[in-house]
């Protein structure tokens, strides 16, 4: 009598998050988002991954927990009976349904972190980074202020300063985008700044903007245009700005990289964006071919994603990995913010654990 292999077992539920203060970006202000956590189990050991759905990346908790509950219908041909077998079931997942690479980052990155449990190794020394941690200190993350009235940025900002940020981010794409830049040098005249606009721009408007933000000292812009703004735009706007320019939500894959190269100056890598690490990797070799620079972000996101993302820190000449410090109460532990710098720990897998 043969015994049946036992093959990990897929759960998920709704996990709320609540940000300190309304989160504004160009697309819309929120207080609070809604993402799904997921666990892989296997042999007594549990991995943790997060999905962060973005609904102009078209996907929502609903579309996430839906295509969670078709991959649970199927775990057995899916996910298999081995934690480390990672490029084979996110092939799976790929042939089962294409999209939805929220849901597909949240397995994935579970599927690290149980891998690296079962091995009783960080995820970051699994993937080779072990050297580049120690020798290559990953950048420090800025912290981000989102679109408010010009009264609350003045806040933000002070907050931010008061707790030991030493790089920020603002968020534009409204009628008072000076006005914000303004409040915020204001009140950090000399902290190195980026500027995201989150597609909110015209190709005039970019330009405009690129000018005055180049006087106000903003490193980089991140998505001046549009999602499907054409290469031609792109070309233009970095043509005539001087500060450069990153693509983020017009860069999801590898192959988004190669299609802009030439057009701008970095990109923004994303785990839920890009259905997780592998292809996240895949995003940023194709980025350093093209000579392109390299920043890692994230969506509002708890201490699972965060400390996901930081695994790849080391790879990335800037990071964005601000999701959980803008929480009110963030239900887990991972990655440590220290004086700018987030810490990976050398704990099994992520690294990430309910907090007590």
């Amino acid at each position: 009598m043969t015994t049946k292999t036992k093959c990990i077992n897929l759960s998920f539920a709704p996990l709320n998050l609540t940000t300190r203060h309304p989160f504004g970006i160009s697309y819309g202000t929120s207080s609070q988002t809604l993402n799904v956590q997921v666990q892989l189990e296997l042999d007594g050991l549990i991995g943790l991954g997060e999905a962060a759905p973005a609904s102009y990346h078209g996907e929502s908790r609903e579309t996430v927990m839906a295509v969670l509950a078709k991959f649970q219908a199927h775990q057995e041909e899916l996910l298999g009976n081995s934690a480390h077998a990672i490029h084979a079931v996110s092939t799976r997942l790929d042939k089962m349904i294409a999209g939805h690479s929220a849901a597909k980052a949240a397995i994935e990155m579970a599927m690290h972190d149980l891998a690296g449990k079962m091995s009783n190794l960080p995820t970051w020394k699994m993937l080779g980074l072990a050297d580049d941690l120690t020798e290559n200190p990953a950048p420090m993350t800025d912290f981000t202020i989102g679109i408010d009235n010009l009264e609350m940025i003045e806040k933000k900002t002070e907050e931010a300063v008061a707790a030991g940020h030493k790089m920020l981010k603002v968020k534009l794409g409204t009628s008072y985008d000076r006005q914000i830049i303004e409040k915020v040098r204001k009140v950090a005249p000399n902290l190195p700044l980026r500027v995201d606009a989150n597609g909110g721009w015209s190709v005039k408007q970019a330009v405009d903007c690129a000018r005055f933000l180049h006087e106000h000292q903003v490193e980089f812009i991140e998505q001046p245009l549009p999602k499907f703004a054409l290469k031609e735009d792109f070309q233009f706007v970095k043509d005539h700005s001087p500060v450069p320019i990153f693509a983020d939500e017009s860069v999801c894959k590898a192959s988004d990289v190669a299609r802009l190269a030439g057009a701008i100056d970095g990109v923004v890598v994303k785990l839920a964006k890009s259905g997780g690490l592998l292809e996240a990797m895949r995003v940023i070799a194709t980025a350093r071919a093209h000579g392109l620079r390299i920043m890692f972000g994230m969506m509002i996101e708890s201490s699972i994603g965060v400390t996901a993302a930081a695994q790849l820190s080391s790879l990335c000449d800037y990071l964005d990995l601000d999701g959980a410090l803008l929480l009110k109460d963030d239900p887990y532990e991972g990655a440590l913010w220290q004086d700018g710098y987030l810490r990976l720990s050398e704990k099994p897998g992520l690294g990430v654990s309910l907090k007590a």
